[in-house]
């Protein structure tokens, strides 16, 4: 999604991260989440604000959680 505003012209990259961190407990990191990319006028970016579904609290306790499911490697 492109925005234009009055003040700022921005795009919103929504994304979702998972993967299987090479650990022996195999731990599965699943974040679902967006990013507002804030441009200038000649295009550049300029700001971009991180926004995730989970705390950050919840994303190290992933970390540390073994995962139920096997990975593919």
């Amino acid at each position: 999604m492109q925005g234009l505003d009055s003040e700022k012209d921005f795009i919103v990259a929504s994304w979702k991260l998972r993967t299987y961190l090479r650990l022996p407990w195999k731990p599965l990191i699943s974040v679902d989440g967006r990013t507002i990319y804030d441009l200038d006028e000649e295009f550049r970016i300029v700001r971009h604000v991180e926004r995730w579904n989970i705390s950050a609290l919840e994303a190290i306790i992933q970390i540390f959680t073994p995962s139920s499911e096997r990975p593919d490697r």
